[in-house]
């Protein structure tokens, strides 16, 4: 504390009322604050300030309790005020720092843990909350220090060892990443983020057996635990066996997306909602769920209803309470899912010419080819109908479209079959690589579905399987790519979010990229290096649910941090 500090507090103190009178009120709000009772709490802070409004640790105590209860500029405000009041306290800082985080101002929040760190060096929480926002702006390096400096302060932190972990398997540093989850184990052996996050960073280094070991370690203590249940699917479906694959992608779906709990979303996004619409009526007619679903489908027609009365650029749709009851069953449910299986012919065109699309991706380094006609037709039916009925499409995004990911619905005998040929068919261009991530989309009529981005992989696969008479304008519906891979030192947070777009396409101009569209058609396959930035082109479809533009995508590989 600064003179002028003293100086002030001391002024305070003089004309505030005896210490003694507040202590007693300061002690029990703490009591209960520390018990959970926040409600209780929050009536001693403010008895406080009402005796004392510059009382420092009370107005921290009730910024911290705000932020508890999600009162986060609240939260902001009081911290700012107890700083300016004594700011010699790292706890002030720290906890400032974490609000900010969480309220994504991460600038302001690394500069808060710094204070924290200045005024106390051996602040390990600090510091390790630094490490993760460094990790998050994109700056691994800068994260390790502040994890290592963390570890220096307090060598048994658990959480700081998981971190360092995190933030070298980021640098590719896969053997050093692994003895630091062990190392966090050693500490707590429960402890996991650790054992699943041990499991990838083997699987990574090849060690299938001993990743599924850990995934199954994580089962041990947390049953229903989906990241470890969608990581035994891919290390499963590594090994080829592809029943067992689908069994544990499917039992993440499951915890995840069916598990028909009570659900209270305070909104739901304008397009899930059209969307539950059409294919809940669409189920209803070809009789592939109970009728007794039409109650369903009515409380989904009044949620519609009432977005057509919002704000025509309102796209999240406040949920009434009395809403929820009638939309549950679809929307914590997997209602249906389509029949997909496996074909003894394959997936793939036999027709296909190998030789000639493997060498047309190597002479447009970086990487890139499209290719017509990729599925028999028997295979792309199915596909297509697998999409059109099976009811997994519960992730909802602003631009308009919905979503599901292997673990989460989207994995069928067919799908998982064609994602094995794919790579065995071309090993020219995937070489060593496996899958890492599949997902598809269903966008609206005439909204564009992905913002400029590049993916965290080696090799991106991106096809369609609406037919052509839905597409509207036949230049356009399909996907953008620019010629420049993104610079090997940039993180995953830098290329693959919309608030780092403009400094994308500033790279793209200053580098002088050139921009290649590859027009929309049914059974086209847009193959490229997965370090090149693409968007979705203009999209304009016929507005009808079965011409809703489906597009799925397979990532194969970790993006190599060498040149």
């Amino acid at each position: 504390m600064n003179r002028a500090d003293r100086r002030r507090q001391e002024k305070t103190h003089k004309r505030g009322p005896a210490q003694a009178e507040i202590q007693p009120l300061l002690r029990e709000g703490s009591a209960h604050h520390k018990a959970g009772r926040l409600a209780q709490a929050e009536p001693f802070y403010r008895q406080i300030l009402a005796l004392d409004p510059n009382h420092a640790e009370a107005l921290h105590l009730l910024g911290l309790l705000a932020y508890q209860v999600g009162k986060l500029d609240q939260a902001v405000a009081l911290l700012t005020q107890a700083i300016r009041n004594d700011s010699s306290q790292a706890p002030y800082r720290f906890n400032l720092g974490v609000v900010l985080q969480k309220q994504g101002k991460l600038d302001e929040a690394a500069a808060a843990y710094e204070k924290a760190v200045k005024l106390f060096p051996a602040h390990a929480e600090a510091l390790s909350n630094l490490g993760n926002v460094r990790l998050e702006q994109g700056s691994p390096e800068a994260a390790v220090l502040a994890y290592r400096k963390a570890l220096e302060a307090n060598p048994s932190y658990v959480e700081a060892h998981n971190n360092l972990g995190v933030a070298l398997k980021e640098q590719g540093k896969l053997e050093e990443a692994a003895a630091c989850y062990r190392r966090a184990l050693d500490l707590k052996p429960t402890h996991l983020e650790a054992q699943c996050n041990l499991g990838v960073a083997l699987m990574e280094q090849g060690k299938v057996e001993e990743a599924v070991a850990a995934y199954q370690k994580v089962l041990g203590l947390s049953p229903d635990h989906v990241k470890a249940q969608t990581n035994l699917g891919f290390a499963n479906l590594w090994q080829g066996r592809l029943d067992e694959a689908l069994r544990w992608f499917r039992r993440a779906a499951d915890v995840k997306q069916n598990h028909g709990k009570p659900v209270a979303p305070a909104t739901v996004h304008r397009s899930r909602i059209k969307h539950e619409v059409e294919q809940l009526e669409r189920l209803l007619a070809l009789g592939l769920i109970p009728v007794a679903s039409v109650s369903c489908v009515n409380g989904w027609k009044r949620l519609q209803q009432l977005a057509h009365e919002l704000p025509a650029g309102q796209l999240a749709v406040p949920v009434p309470k009395e809403a929820l009851t009638e939309i549950g069953p679809s929307f914590n449910r997997i209602l249906h899912y389509a029949d997909c299986p496996a074909l003894p012919g394959g997936a793939l065109n036999p027709a296909l010419d190998v030789t000639a699309i493997e060498a047309r991706y190597e002479a447009a380094q970086p990487g890139i080819v499209y290719v017509d006609g990729l599925l028999t037709k028997e295979a792309l039916e199915s596909l297509r109908r697998f999409c059109l009925d099976s009811t997994i499409w519960k992730k909802e995004y602003v631009n308009g479209y919905v979503g599901a990911f292997i673990g989460e619905g989207f994995s069928c005998p067919l799908f998982l079959q064609l994602s094995e040929e794919l790579r065995l068919r071309f090993p020219g261009i995937f070489k060593q690589h496996r899958l890492m991530q599949a997902w598809s989309f269903k966008c609206d009529s005439e909204r564009k579905a992905l913002n400029l981005h590049a993916d965290a992989a080696a090799v991106n696969v991106n096809f369609w399987i609406t037919p052509d008479e839905a597409n509207l304008d036949q230049e356009h519906g399909g996907l953008v790519v620019w010629d420049k891979e993104a610079p090997k030192e940039w993180h995953f947070k830098a290329y693959n979010s919309s608030a780092h777009e403009p400094m994308v396409r500033e790279f793209l101009r200053n580098s002088g990229a050139k921009a290649i569209t590859v027009p929309y058609r049914q059974n086209r396959a847009l193959i490229f290096n997965s370090d090149l930035f693409h968007e979705s082109d203009t999209i304009r479809f016929k507005d009808d649910y079965e011409s809703r533009r489906i597009n799925i995508t397979l990532l194969y590989g970790r993006r190599s941090t060498e040149r």
